[in-house]
């Protein structure tokens, strides 16, 4: 079995920077690693996950999670998912597969939605994997520490993608009000 870590916070934590900074501190050989994003993901690049600091990283668009399956070959050692909510409840299955074929994968996604509930499958990959690492962004109100995503426009959609024109990082208290 191999390692699965997984990068979760709120929107503007820095979780896709750290998902690249891994990737490109990573001592295996480029073709030997696999980038992928959700199709649904169509900020800044198609085909590239993208920081909102401006880091880049080139990757595969994926519908679901089952597309990961064949864009595997006997060269790859490890896979990297960024938005990893989006991928569906399949996701879980799909890096438990992996993490038996000896791949290392590395995710990112954000664990709560805007309304503080657990996002897609983002609790059962929590407990799935070896390494967790929670981020924190600075409240876009008072600046102190945030781990709430704030949607600042009226919509009953649950997934909306979107960037700062929808989105803030709060603090508890304003993220309530």
């Amino acid at each position: 079995m191999r390692d699965f870590t997984l990068i979760f916070g709120c929107m503007f934590a820095g979780k896709t920077t750290r998902l690249i900074g891994l990737y490109n501190e990573s001592q295996i050989d480029i073709n030997e690693k696999l980038a992928v994003k959700p199709l649904i993901d169509n900020r800044y690049s198609a085909h590239s996950i993208h920081s909102h600091g401006g880091l880049a990283l080139i990757a595969h668009r994926i519908g679901k999670a089952e597309e990961i399956y064949p864009l595997i070959n006997q060269n790859i050692k490890e896979v990297y998912i960024d938005e990893i909510q989006f991928m569906g409840p399949m996701i879980v299955d799909v890096i438990g597969e992996l993490l038996s074929n000896n791949i290392k994968v590395v995710a990112a996604g954000l664990d709560k939605d805007y309304q503080n509930n657990d996002f897609g499958p983002m609790p059962i990959l929590k407990k799935l994997a070896t390494t967790l690492i929670q981020v924190s962004a600075k409240c876009k109100v008072c600046n102190q520490q945030a781990d709430y995503t704030f949607r600042n426009i009226e919509s009953d959609e649950l997934i909306l993608v979107g960037h700062n024109n929808i989105y803030e990082p709060r603090c508890l208290e304003h993220w309530q009000k």
